[in-house]
């Protein structure tokens, strides 16, 4: 009778997936898990852009259960449409760190913040944290030449 009634709606059932920008680090594991690649990590003009596309979802849930953060739960929504594409898209944008050796942006701030917060600045590797992979990379290798006696 359903949309004159309300709708039976079980706790098993699954619907519309919801993310908090308060909590996700933009850190990329929903999009890897998730099967129909409704979910997607972009960088936008400088910023790291999450979105979702509730179009492409299956309502699996595997990224509510795989975020660390628990910053995406799973909804009983279900009443979906929309009168043009772009409603169903929802973004959580966040800011992008730069390296400090090249410049170049390479995860977002708030992931970089978190891993600050349990590794020591003061230790080596506490040292290459604002480096990219790439200067990271090269910063090591430098090392070690020198240690082995070979000029870089």
């Amino acid at each position: 009778r359903y949309p004159f009634e309300a709708p039976l709606v079980t706790e098993s059932f699954r619907g519309a997936i919801e993310i908090d920008p308060s909590k996700c680090v933009g850190c990329g594991a929903c999009i890897r898990i998730c099967p129909p690649k409704a979910l997607t990590l972009e960088t936008e003009g400088g910023k790291l852009v999450l979105r979702y596309f509730v179009g492409r979802c299956i309502f699996c849930w595997m990224c509510v259960d795989i975020c660390p953060e628990k910053a995406i739960t799973g909804t009983r929504n279900f009443e979906l449409a929309a009168e043009s594409i772009e409603n169903l898209y929802s973004d959580v944008i966040h800011k992008l760190a730069v390296c400090q050796k090249c410049g170049k942006p390479f995860i977002s701030a708030k992931q970089l913040d978190k891993v600050k917060k349990r590794i020591d600045a003061s230790t080596e590797l506490g040292e290459a944290l604002d480096l990219c992979p790439e200067c990271r990379r090269k910063e090591a290798l430098a090392k070690i030449a020198v240690s082995l006696g070979v000029a870089p």
